[in-house]
Order: C-alpha cells, then sequence, then structure tokens
C-alpha cells in the first residue's frame, strides 16, 4: 500500500467560505499544511512524533492508523474530517485519549483526528464569554482561567484529559456540589458537522438556538463525544457571575484519609460503605453548608492499598459537617481520626487542583491497561452488594498493579437541574460508583478482565445498573463495551438507554438529523 503525502492528503480541500458563525473571527482560507513554511498537520506512519499521538491512557487499544491529522484551527480540523470523508475510510477522533474503551481507537482505524492542537484557553473582549478548545488539557484549563482570570469550570480531577470528550459526557468534580456539572456552564459550541450525510460543514449552536441548532447544542451537554460531530471549541459562561463564569475559593481544605485493611471485617466494612452513602443521601439536596463539601471515597483492593478519601471543603462553613463524616468513617473500622489515619492541609485551590489530579497514576500513568465499571446510585448499597464488594476486594487478580472502587458524592446544585434541561439524564443519582483494574502485560488481559465482570456486573442482579429505586444507569466518560453484551448486561436496556436513560430518543434524533451517515461513531455511539 502506497502512503498518501502529507500534502496530497489535502489537496483540493477548499475551506474558506464553507461554515457559517454565529460567533467568532472568520475562518482562515487555506490549511496549515499547504502553508509554505508551517508544520505539518499530517502525520504518517514515518515521522517521529506517529508512535506518540497514535496511542491513548488504556495500551489495551494498540491501533496503527495510515495518517494522524492534527488540526490547530477550525478550519484545519474541516478540511481534516472532509478529507476523511473523502478518503471512504474509517475515520476517529481524538482528545486526551483517557477514554476507558476503544471509542477513539477502534480496531480498523485508517485516520485519526488528534485535536491537541485545538488547545486554547481564552476570554472574549466583546462579550466576555470563555472559550476552550477541544483539544485543551482540564489542568491547562484550570491553570488558564483561573491565573488570568479568576474562574474556573467545575470539571474533573484527572489533569490530562481533554475536554473535547470530558465536557460532551456531562462532567463533574470537586466543584459540582456547589457549582453544577461542567455542562450548567456551557454556551456555545463549535462543531464540524456531516448533516447532509456527504459534506462536512462548521456550524456554532448555542444554548439560546431553538429547532435543530438548539437541538444539536443540547446533544453536547452530556450526550457523549464521537457521536455528532468533531467539535473544535466550547464557549462558556455563567449568568449573574461577577467575572462571568464561577469564581473557586483562595483556598481550600483538603482532606485525605487512608485506614489500612489489616483486622478490618466484613461488619465494619458494611458499616463503612453505610457511613459514607447516608451521608451522601442525608446531604443531597442543595442549600446547606455541605453544598461545599465534596467527598470522594477511594477503596483499593487488599493488595494495593487500603480504604480512603479524598475530600475537597471549599468554605470553612463546611468544615463541621466534613469532620463529622471523617469521624464516623473511623469509628466504622474502629480507628480513630489522628494524623495517622488522616491528613488535613488549607492550600491554596489550585494547588489542591494539582496535588490531587497529579497525585495518582491511575490518573496519569499512559504505560497501563484498565478496564472499569460504573455505576449511577440513588440510594445506598445493600448488604448483599457490600459483600460482593468485600470479597472483591480480597480476590486474586494475576497481574493487576492496581484495583478497587471509587463512590463520588454527587447531589447538592447537580440534583438542581430538571433531567430533560440538558442530555445528562442521571440528576437525582446521589453517588457514582466506578470499578477498576490496571496491570502492565497483554498477557494478564484475561484474569484482569474477568476479576473486573465479576466485581462489577456481580453487583447488580440483572448485570447492570437499571433504573429503579436504587441505580440509574451508567456514565457515558467511565463507558464499559461488556454493557452492549446481553450475557453480561440481562436488563433488556441497550448500552445507550443505560448512559441516557429517559433522553436516549431525543439524542438518536438528533444524529439522525445532524449524522444520517452515521460518520461519527465508535462501539457504543448513539445509534440511528
Amino acid at each position: 500500500m502506497v502512503e498518501l503525502s502529507r500534502r496530497t492528503w489535502l489537496k483540493g480541500v477548499s475551506v474558506g467560505g464553507a461554515a457559517t458563525l454565529a460567533s467568532g473571527p472568520a475562518l482562515a482560507s487555506v490549511p496549515r499544511a499547504a502553508q509554505k513554511g508551517h508544520p505539518s498537520s499530517v502525520v504518517l506512519r514515518s515521522d517521529p512524533q506517529y508512535e506518540s499521538l497514535r496511542v491513548g491512557y488504556n495500551r489495551r487499544f494498540d491501533v496503527r492508523p495510515d495518517r494522524i491529522a492534527t488540526p490547530e484551527s477550525a478550519s484545519e480540523a474541516l478540511a481534516a474530517v472532509r478529507s476523511a470523508i473523502s478518503s471512504g475510510q474509517r475515520f476517529s477522533v481524538m482528545s486526551g485519549g483517557h477514554c476507558f474503551e476503544d471509542f477513539a481507537l477502534p480496531a480498523d482505524l485508517r485516520t485519526l483526528i488528534h485535536v491537541g492542537g485545538l488547545n486554547n484557553v481564552s476570554r472574549r473582549p466583546h462579550d466576555g464569554t470563555f472559550e476552550v478548545g477541544s483539544g485543551a488539557r482540564l489542568l491547562s484549563v484550570y491553570e488558564r482561567l483561573f491565573r488570568q482570570y479568576g474562574v474556573t469550570i467545575p470539571g474533573g480531577v484527572c489533569y490530562s484529559v481533554g475536554a473535547g470528550g470530558h465536557v460532551t459526557g456531562g462532567g463533574y468534580g470537586l466543584l459540582s456540589r456547589q457549582h453544577g456539572l461542567t455542562v450548567d456552564h456551557l454556551r456555545g459550541v463549535e462543531v464540524v458537522t456531516v448533516r447532509d450525510g456527504r459534506r462536512a460543514e462548521l456550524v456554532y449552536c448555542s444554548r439560546e438556538d431553538r429547532g435543530d441548532l438548539g437541538d444539536l447544542f443540547w446533544a453536547h451537554t452530556g450526550g457523549g463525544g464521537g457521536n455528532f460531530g468533531l467539535v473544535t471549541r466550547f464557549d462558556f459562561a455563567t449568568p449573574g457571575a461577577e467575572r462571568g463564569l464561577i469564581s473557586p475559593p483562595a483556598t481550600v481544605q483538603l482532606v485525605t484519609c487512608s485506614w489500612p485493611w489489616d483486622g478490618v471485617t466484613l461488619e465494619q466494612f458494611n458499616a463503612f460503605l453505610l457511613v459514607f452513602t447516608s451521608w451522601c443521601q442525608t446531604h443531597r439536596e442543595p442549600g446547606s453548608a455541605a453544598d461545599h463539601v465534596f467527598p470522594w471515597l477511594v477503596v483499593r483492593h487488599a493488595s494495593f492499598g487500603g480504604l480512603g478519601m479524598v475530600m475537597q471543603v471549599n468554605d470553612p462553613a463546611g468544615r463541621d459537617v466534613a469532620d463529622e463524616l471523617v469521624r464516623d468513617l473511623g469509628r466504622a473500622l474502629d480507628r480513630n481520626d489522628g494524623p495517622s489515619y488522616v491528613l488535613r492541609q488549607t492550600i491554596p485551590w489550585l494547588n489542591a487542583v494539582r496535588e490531587i489530579g497529579t497525585g495518582s497514576a491511575e490518573n496519569h500513568d499512559p504505560n497501563r491497561r484498565g478496564k472499569q465499571g460504573s455505576a449511577n446510585l440513588r440510594s445506598g448499597l445493600t448488604p448483599a452488594q457490600s459483600r460482593h464488594l468485600y470479597e472483591a476486594m480480597h480476590m486474586n487478580i494475576p497481574g493487576s498493579v492496581s484495583a478497587g472502587f471509587d463512590i463520588a458524592a454527587l447531589g447538592g446544585a447537580i440534583s438542581q437541574v430538571a433531567p430533560d434541561r440538558t442530555a445528562v439524564y442521571q440528576r437525582d443519582a446521589i453517588m457514582k460508583l466506578l470499578v477498576q483494574t490496571f496491570w502492565t502485560s497483554a498477557a494478564q488481559d484475561e484474569p484482569n478482565v474477568r476479576w473486573l465482570r465479576h466485581a462489577y456486573h456481580g453487583l447488580f442482579e440483572r448485570g447492570a445498573p437499571e433504573y429503579d429505586a436504587r441505580t440509574a444507569g451508567s456514565y457515558i466518560n467511565y463507558p464499559n463495551s461488556d454493557l452492549s453484551d446481553p450475557a453480561l448486561n440481562r436488563t433488556g436496556l441497550s448500552a445507550g438507554e443505560l448512559y441516557y436513560g429517559g433522553n436516549y430518543e431525543r439524542l438518536r434524533q438528533v444524529k439522525r438529523t445532524w449524522d444520517p451517515a452515521n460518520h461519527f461513531r465508535h462501539a457504543q455511539s448513539v445509534e440511528l
């Protein structure tokens, strides 16, 4: 097979006049690859950067596309999509590369469009809206917004996740109980679409739009990445905010807890989980000091760690309710909350962001293989579920270098938004559960995947978190390909129905309108 040259691949792609935007500067008329003296926007297998660009953070997915487009502007992103469509070959889009499954790196991939170069973070002077490129990494977003403007978005903790996937999946983090989900502050999206099924165009949609454009915007408020088009830019604004977007506190109290497994009985483990889940149940409604508290339970397999919690307290008003949770968790394990188990430190907010985001290999090690499963929880775990997790935390997992589960608190401001106002349906969930394992060798894929399937799917009567009094489906940003397997997911619901609940049919209609040829697709993308 003869490889196309960089210039040949983009030859004939006209960008000028291709789109009408509601805002922003006029598009450049010539792709970067065709501009004399500029670096190429297409990377081939023979190029030195190819190996670094082609991989994500989950090394289970090892594909070698023919070419990798690296756009650094909306016009180049449009050109890349047009060229990929004209080639008639499989293409996909990758932002930060953190997807738990092969959504951005399918086995039949021929052209990867890596949007890491779309990383601008700035404030528009004429209207005060904040622009974030889809390829910007979260830590860069937080640093730029805060250092330059004193604002932020309530996004996630993993510092190197790309905005493109994080935002489109809804986005939540340590400020979300106080300020809601990331998409609750989204005001506009610039996106490459293929509405007629043949020719890509660049469009802009906003919260104020109605009709098809309004539907396209809505779909990007939690409908998942890779479903409707290639996002080039997000616009953020918070109505009524003094600086145009929410401002984080100058300092926060960061509380980290770690209790050893030694001597922890099943009864103590049950009591430990009950304390945490009861706290989340009690403080689910907004409007109290608990809104300033975001606790995140971190339980590791007995071979790799202990029972822990990370908690951010955004205002001194929340410290009493936070301290109560720490004290009750320690009592459940018959431990105190002394310095050998609990560390409290008051530090600048941005320092806390860096410490949490970069302090764990699970967040940033790009050389591991992993498998995960998630669930939105409407109530606490049953005694049977607690026993199941206790046993799973003591099973042998050949080759695993880290395994366990996390439970993050939801509620507060997240629950103030109606389930159909954004594409995030599970607004009444009080917690989010994530079960996971990591390993380094392909030879250990089978035992680790087997353990995850046992630990995660075994929690639910029908193998998956259906919609009932206790569970509310799964989180699209923590995907699990096994939800498409009827032997493991026996709920009778598709993966899409589990991810999007009662919003799924509307998302399917948006898909039929804006991507009728299904150019933007992955293993569990929104169905036509």
